[in-house]
């Protein structure tokens, strides 16, 4: 069976989805162990992108399971990577480093060279989202090393992004813009899509931050085409966040809030509630920009109970900042509150962003919110 074109792969794959899922369980209680566990790892490879990667999950468990009874190492491996990135997209992020502590164990056990580097790389994404660049840092350094070993030039070239990205979360645009640029030479070389539009989403933000909005629209502009060339809605949705802070920058409220919007919806069905709330924020600066304060506080409201329970300390911080200012001039004691709240979960962090958020917030007068 071959399909005419890609837009055929998906619309296959998504007509398909719900009734390939359920074959996995039944095929594993009924001790067919290889086509269960072969069926689980396809079923991750050929999801649409538009599936939420919550519906894989049981499917993935169930397939490690036959994998497990059938003494299949190498898919052992694989499956545990797939469960560590679901988590990991779900915001689960101590369960995602198990799952990618246990891949790299096994790995090692059975001398994959190849496994092994890529556990560290997904490892060091974990640490990434956590906030623990140094680490991060370390775990890309050492898989692009293995990487670049076996000649795996498109694995060597998602570490430069990895890198870009560790340097933007950390607070330094320019170098991430660097590092971005060089990841974007080598996808585009390859011709890795999805990869140069991820290039493309850090050289976009680098350049918002440095104050650079005619750049960093073309860049995110360029990013979304690809993602809606590869019907791609969890990177149309990521990508959508950064057009609108770049045209809320630019004073192009109307168009952000519609960003906004349609990156919060395509977040929800995607059930990543993290990033919707990250809309949601959006949302939430983008009225405070045009004076509606009351209105920017019940998004920023709605983002502060998204994150916390979630346990997202960064995300929740950051957030609690946002609120305290949208309430400073009705309520300043709230404000205070919230500010005050916001630096208890500031004390774990110690990266340049994190830095000038404490060092705003503590500048603040005392008493005065």
């Amino acid at each position: 069976m071959a399909f005419a074109d890609y837009d055929a792969a998906v619309d296959w794959s998504e007509r398909e989805h719900t009734t390939l899922l359920r074959l996995v369980p039944v095929a594993a209680s009924a001790r067919f162990d290889t086509p269960a566990w072969q069926l689980a790892e396809v079923l991750w490879h050929i999801r649409s992108p538009s599936t939420p990667v919550t519906d894989w999950t049981d499917t993935g468990r169930a397939g490690l399971a036959a994998a497990e009874r059938a003494h299949e190492p190498a898919a052992r491996i694989r499956l545990l990577s797939n469960l560590g990135m679901a988590c990991r997209q779900r915001r689960r992020l101590d369960e995602a480093l198990e799952w990618h502590r246990q891949a790299l164990e096994l790995a090692r056990a059975t001398a994959d060279a190849f496994e092994e580097a890529r556990s560290l790389n997904l490892m060091g994404l974990v640490d990434l989202e956590s906030r623990r660049f140094d680490e991060a840092g370390d775990r890309f350094e050492r898989a692009a090393a293995l990487f670049r070993d076996l000649g795996e030039p498109r694995r060597v070239a998602m570490g430069l992004s990895n890198v870009a990205s560790t340097r933007l979360d950390a607070g330094r645009p320019a170098e991430a813009e660097t590092a971005a640029r060089q990841a974007l030479a080598a996808h585009r070389a390859l011709d890795n899509q999805a990869s140069v539009g991820n290039a493309l989403y850090i050289i976009a933000e680098a350049g918002r931050e440095q104050g650079r909005f005619a750049a960093a629209r073309h860049a995110v502009d360029e990013a979304l085409d690809i993602a809606l060339a590869l019907r791609n809605r969890t990177l149309e949705g990521f990508w959508l966040l950064t057009l609108g802070d770049v045209q809320r920058d630019s004073g192009e409220y109307g168009d952000a809030l519609a960003s906004y919007q349609r990156s919060a919806m395509l977040h929800r069905r995607l059930g990543d509630r993290s990033r919707e709330a990250l809309a949601w924020r959006g949302t939430g600066l983008t009225y405070a920009a045009t004076g509606r304060a009351q209105d920017a506080a019940a998004f920023h409201r709605q983002a502060v109970a998204a994150h916390r329970e979630l346990g997202d300390a960064w995300q929740l911080a950051v957030e609690l900042d946002h609120l305290a200012a949208c309430v400073q001039g009705t309520d300043p004691e709230a404000a205070r509150v919230h500010r005050a709240e916001a630096l208890t979960y500031l004390a774990r962090y110690t990266d340049p962003r994190a830095e000038a958020l404490r060092s705003r917030i503590e500048a603040r007068p005392a008493g005065r919110g």
